[in-house]
């Protein structure tokens, strides 16, 4: 539709609001992983810091604050990408018109998973189980959705697109 010739091994569905080609959910699974490889040294580095003198709780909290920092940053930007999605050719779009995110976009986006994960710092079982099925939930979704949205997608109100 834009004119730009793909590599044969590009497939992926034309999402029918913005004409772009979707990530699929293998190319998000990538990204993600990539991202998490990036980000876990300079986690657990805040963490340790934190947690030596002020204890474990703000340590992780600290760490969540982190992995915020550099996904909202990132994906706010004009490219609209992690390291990890660059990876693996990836971006995140506004899913009404195909442009770049705005900064409340990836609040939200990250705001959904960081609400979360945080859920998981109350140390009981229950809220880890609550965590691990939300998350769970929310990462296979697209594998059901026909825009291939996770629900922290749907909430920002973004997708994920081929680069």
């Amino acid at each position: 539709m834009c004119g730009r010739s793909l590599p044969p091994n590009a497939r992926g569905s034309i999402d029918a609001t913005t004409g772009l080609m979707l990530g699929g959910w293998w190319r998000r699974v990538g990204a993600t992983l990539a991202d998490s490889l990036i980000l876990v040294i300079p986690t657990l580095l805040v963490v340790s810091l934190f947690s030596q003198s002020n204890g474990a709780f703000l340590g992780a909290l600290s760490g969540l604050v982190l992995q915020g920092l550099y996904m909202v940053r990132l994906l706010s930007g004009v490219r609209g990408q992690t390291v990890g999605n660059r990876v693996a050719a990836t971006r995140v779009r506004d899913a009404a018109n195909g442009h770049a995110i705005t900064v409340t976009q990836a609040l939200k986006r990250w705001g959904f998973i960081g609400v979360y994960s945080a859920i998981e710092l109350t140390g009981t079982s229950t809220a880890l189980y609550v965590v691990s099925l939300v998350a769970l939930i929310d990462n296979l979704f697209p594998l059901f959705d026909p825009r291939n949205q996770t629900l922290h997608d749907k909430f920002a109100g973004t997708i994920v697109v081929v680069a």
